[in-house]
C-alpha cells in the first residue's frame, strides 16, 4: 500500500492546514471551482451522505427516492466541506441506490456557503489552485480501520486500529468534542467520523477508514 506524506499548503479558506493522502483517507481539494461545483450538486439535485459507510449518493431527479453513488473525489470533497462546516447533514431519507436501501442523511447548504461561493462567481477568473510543496517528511504511520463505538446517543469510544490509543466524542452545542484517552480535549468536529480522523491526526497517525458501530441500538437495556 502506498502512503503519501503529510503536506502543508495554502488554505482555500485562508490559513495554512495540513493535508493528509492515503489509498484510504479522503483526498483534499484546495481548487474553489471543484469546491463550487460539488456545492451546486448538493443543492441541486442534492446529495446523501450513508453515515455508517461515509458514501455519498447524488440524488436522481426522474426516480423520486432514488439516488447514485457520485465519483470518489466528489465524496472526498463532500466529506472535506462537511468536516470543516461548509456543508451540513440535515434528516434522514429512506433511500434506494445501487440495488440497496436504507437510511441515509441529506446534505444541506448553509447561507454562509452559499455566499461564499456567489462571491466566487464573480470573480474572473477563478483563481488556479496552487501546486503543493514536494513532501519532505517521512510516511506516517496508519491507523487501519478506526472503530468508532457509539455507547449512547451523543456519547461514542474511537479505538485506533490496532495502535491501543483512541479518544472519546462527546455531543456538544450541535457539534461534537473530541477528547483523548486522559479526557483532555482535543479539539471540535462536525460528525464522529470526523472526530475519528482527528484524534488519529492527533496522535500522529494518519487515518485510516472509518467504521461506526451504534451499540445503543444493538444492545438495548
Amino acid at each position: 500500500m502506498t502512503t503519501e506524506t503529510s503536506t502543508v499548503q495554502g488554505a482555500l479558506f485562508g490559513d495554512p492546514v495540513t493535508v493528509e493522502t492515503t489509498d484510504h483517507g479522503p483526498a483534499a481539494t484546495q481548487d474553489p471551482r471543484e469546491v463550487a461545483r460539488v456545492v451546486a450538486l448538493a443543492q441541486d439535485p442534492g446529495l446523501f451522505v450513508i453515515e455508517r459507510t461515509g458514501l455519498v449518493l447524488r440524488a436522481d431527479p426522474a426516480r423520486p427516492g432514488c439516488a447514485d453513488l457520485i465519483a470518489r473525489h466528489d465524496g472526498d470533497t463532500v466529506g472535506q466541506l462537511l468536516d470543516t462546516g461548509h456543508l451540513r447533514l440535515g434528516g434522514i431519507h429512506h433511500v434506494h441506490y445501487n440495488g440497496a436501501e436504507g437510511p441515509a442523511r441529506s446534505v444541506l447548504v448553509p447561507k454562509a456557503t452559499r455566499d461564499m461561493v456567489s462571491r466566487w462567481d464573480h470573480l474572473r477568473p477563478i483563481p488556479e489552485p496552487t501546486r503543493a510543496p514536494e513532501p519532505t517528511k517521512p510516511p506516517q504511520r496508519s491507523t487501519g480501520v478506526i472503530g468508532v463505538d457509539v455507547v449512547e446517543p451523543g456519547k461514542a469510544l474511537v479505538c485506533l486500529g490496532t495502535t491501543g490509543q483512541g479518544g472519546t466524542v462527546l455531543r456538544d452545542d450541535g457539534r461534537y468534542r473530541v477528547e483523548n484517552d486522559h479526557g483532555a480535549t482535543v479539539g471540535h468536529a462536525s460528525s464522529y467520523r470526523a472526530a475519528a480522523r482527528l484524534l488519529a491526526r492527533y496522535h500522529s497517525y494518519t487515518p485510516g477508514p472509518v467504521e461506526i458501530e451504534h451499540e445503543h441500538r444493538l444492545y438495548r437495556r
